[in-house]
């Protein structure tokens, strides 16, 4: 666990997202969760370990899977976007993870077959200050990166959580995204507002804002490839050499092509499905 601003930590040792904490005054606020059950204990014991006020409170910053399955280990309230209630849902609450197409990491573990899903808590429509210190902390809906994004934003020390919104290292989910928003919300993060402001991805921990060039790029080229795709007669059969094309922005190890093949597939399939009234 490291220590990027006054008592705010991040782990990233663990397969999938980021995870981070907060000690306030009045008790813990986590964001995300493990999925690996043997990651869940520790991450527990080393959360416990920090000490702070007695209640705690998980913010979910999106239902992706690989962020979800493991809430329901963390014993405690969650928060997040009222969509993700919707989404959540429509999941039976113990489902068989047959069906591994969306590229997730989560997918290279051997899981039990049947996941349980908890739906959130609590949950918020616009944005909501949560007041746990000397100074209030603010979860936004960010709706680019995931229908049902949220940001942690902790003025105090200058941090900022934003989940799924910015990745660098490797493709993005596109699933559940509006390219449209996504690059409105990330020029918002170079603006001047938060120039000193460390930016917490979920995927890489702290990443440098001027970075984020990378991600706009890559995104105004998907915008290129949906508007070639829906040219074709049956767009589907576009969607291999699409993916070729985009996984050339990012350097990764060859082990995982696959997965991210998978990622960039279901997400350009889910996408152009979400937004265009095609067969």
């Amino acid at each position: 666990m490291e220590e990027i601003a006054r008592n705010v930590y991040i782990e990233k040792k663990y397969p999938g997202v980021v995870l981070g904490v907060l000690k306030l005054n009045h008790g813990i606020l986590m964001v995300d969760a493990p999925f690996q059950v043997k990651d869940q204990q520790s991450w527990r014991i080393k959360v416990s370990n920090l000490g702070g006020g007695i209640d705690k409170l998980l913010v979910m910053l999106d239902t992706q899977i690989d962020r979800v399955i493991g809430i329901h280990a963390m014993g405690t309230n969650v928060l997040a976007h009222q969509n993700s209630i919707e989404i959540m849902n429509k999941k039976p609450t113990i489902t068989r993870c047959q069906d591994r197409r969306m590229g997730a990491e989560i997918e290279l573990f051997a899981l039990s077959a049947s996941i349980e899903w908890i739906a959130p808590s609590l949950t918020y429509t616009d944005e909501v200050f949560i007041h746990w210190d000397n100074t209030s902390l603010l979860v936004s809906h960010k709706p680019g990166a995931h229908i049902a994004g949220s940001w942690l934003r902790y003025d105090s020390e200058k941090v900022i959580f934003v989940g799924d919104s910015v990745i660098l290292s490797q493709p993005p989910f596109l699933a559940w995204s509006d390219l449209d928003r996504w690059l409105e919300e990330l020029a918002y993060l170079q603006t001047d507002f938060f120039k000193d402001y460390k930016l917490i991805s979920g995927r890489e921990g702290v990443v440098n804002s001027g970075s984020i060039n990378k991600l706009v790029e890559f995104l105004n080229r998907v915008k290129v490839e949906v508007k070639s795709l829906l040219l074709r007669e049956n767009w589907r059969d576009g969607i291999p050499s699409a993916v070729f094309g985009l996984l050339k922005h990012f350097v990764f190890d060859p082990k995982l092509d696959t997965l991210f093949r998978k990622r960039l597939t279901w997400g350009l399939e889910q996408y152009i499905q979400n937004h265009y009234p095609v067969e």
